[in-house]
C-alpha cells in the first residue's frame, strides 16, 4: 500500500480510500464497533428500560416532536463518539498509506497516549461545526417568528399561518447548513492533524483552518458523497426489515413477538451499517490531510529528502530574534 505522495484529484483520493479501506477492513471494523455497540447500548437500555420515547405522548404532535428531539440527542452523541473513534481510524490509514503494520491494539494504544488532548479537540470541534449552526438556527428562527407575531403574520386562517410558518423556517434552515458545510469542511482537518503532527486544543483547530484552506468543497462534496451513500443503504435496508417483520406479523409467524423484536432489531441493523460506514470518511480526511500537505507545503519533497538522509535541521543565528520566533511557531 506504500505509494509515492503526489497531489491527487477527488476521484483519486475516494479511489485510495476504498483501497485502504478494503487492505484493512477488519482493523476499521473492529474500530467502528466501538461506538456503535456503545451507540446500540445506549438504544437497548432506552428500549428495555428507560424508555424515553414514552415520557410525552398526550398528543400525536407532541409525541413527533418529543421523538425528534430524541433523535437529535443521540445524534449528537453518535458524532461526538465519532469524532473520539475518528483518531485510530486516522493512525491505521497513516500506517497503511506509508506501508507500516497496524492493528486495533496499536490504533487504540496510539489514540488513548493522548486521549485527554483528543477529547479537547473532539469537543471543540464538535461545538464549532455542530453546535454553532443550530444555535445560529435557533436564533434566526427566534427573531423571525418575534418579528413576525410582531407584524401580525399569524393572525389569519390556520393554513396561511402553516405557510408563513414553514416559509419562514426555510431561510434559517439554509443558514444553518450552510454554516454546517462550511465548518465542517474548514475544520475537518483537525483530528488527523492533532494525531499526526501530536498539536493540542486550538492549534489543531487553527492548522486545518490553514489546511483546508482551496480545498474545503472538495472535502464538503466527499461527506456529501458518503453520507448520501450510507442513508441509502440505512433507509434500504429499514424498509427491508419493516417488509420482514410486516410479514412475519401478518402471517402469525411470530405474533405479537415481532413486535416487541422490531425495535431491537433495527438498533442492531443500525449499529451494523454504522460499523462498515463509519470508518470511510475519517480515511479520506487523512488522504485530504496528506493532499493539502503535498500542496500546501511541498510534504512529498520533505518525505523524498528525509528518505535520502538531507533533513538536518536548521539552527537560527543566536542574534536573530525575530528567525528563532518564527522558527518555534512552525514547528508543529
Amino acid at each position: 500500500m506504500n505509494e509515492p505522495l503526489r497531489p491527487m484529484t477527488l476521484g483519486e483520493i475516494l479511489d485510495r480510500t476504498f483501497q485502504i479501506y478494503r487492505a484493512k477492513f477488519w482493523v476499521f471494523a473492529g474500530i467502528a464497533a466501538v461506538p456503535a455497540l456503545v451507540m446500540l447500548g445506549i438504544n437497548l437500555a432506552d428500549v428495555f428500560w428507560l424508555h424515553v420515547h414514552s415520557i410525552i405522548s398526550p398528543s400525536p404532535k407532541s409525541a413527533t416532536l418529543w421523538n425528534s428531539v430524541i433523535w437529535l440527542a443521540y445524534f449528537h452523541v453518535s458524532a461526538f463518539l465519532g469524532l473520539l473513534i475518528s483518531v485510530a481510524h486516522v493512525h491505521v490509514t497513516s500506517r497503511t498509506s506509508s506501508g507500516e503494520k497496524s492493528s486495533i491494539p496499536i490504533a487504540f494504544q496510539f489514540a488513548g497516549a493522548r486521549w485527554r488532548s483528543y477529547l479537547w479537540i473532539a469537543v471543540l470541534k464538535f461545538s464549532a461545526g455542530l453546535l454553532v449552526p443550530e444555535i445560529l438556527f435557533v436564533v434566526l428562527i427566534f427573531g423571525e417568528a418575534a418579528i413576525a407575531i410582531f407584524a401580525g403574520a399569524f393572525t389569519g386562517n390556520r393554513e396561511s399561518a402553516v405557510s408563513s410558518a414553514l416559509l419562514m423556517s426555510a431561510f434559517p434552515a439554509i443558514a444553518g447548513c450552510a454554516l454546517f458545510a462550511w465548518l465542517g469542511g474548514r475544520l475537518a482537518l483537525a483530528i488527523p492533524a492533532a494525531a499526526l503532527e501530536e498539536l493540542a486544543g486550538i492549534k489543531a483547530l487553527r492548522r486545518s483552518w490553514l489546511l483546508s484552506k482551496g480545498s474545503c468543497t472538495r472535502i464538503i462534496l466527499t461527506w456529501a458523497v458518503i453520507f448520501f451513500c450510507s442513508w441509502i443503504l440505512m433507509t434500504g435496508a429499514q424498509r427491508t426489515l419493516r417488509w420482514i417483520f410486516f410479514y412475519l406479523y401478518r402471517g402469525h409467524l411470530l405474533g405479537s413477538l415481532s413486535q416487541h423484536l422490531y425495535l431491537p432489531t433495527s438498533y442492531l441493523l443500525y449499529a451494523i451499517i454504522s460499523v462498515l460506514t463509519g470508518p470511510i470518511y475519517p480515511i479520506a480526511l487523512t488522504l485530504f490531510y496528506y493532499d493539502q500537505r503535498i500542496r500546501r507545503e511541498g510534504y512529498d519533497i520533505e518525505r523524498m529528502m528525509e528518505a535520502a538522509g538531507l533533513n538536518a535541521p536548521l539552527i537560527p543565528p543566536a542574534t536573530d530574534g525575530l528567525t528563532a520566533s518564527g522558527s518555534e511557531e512552525a514547528q508543529p
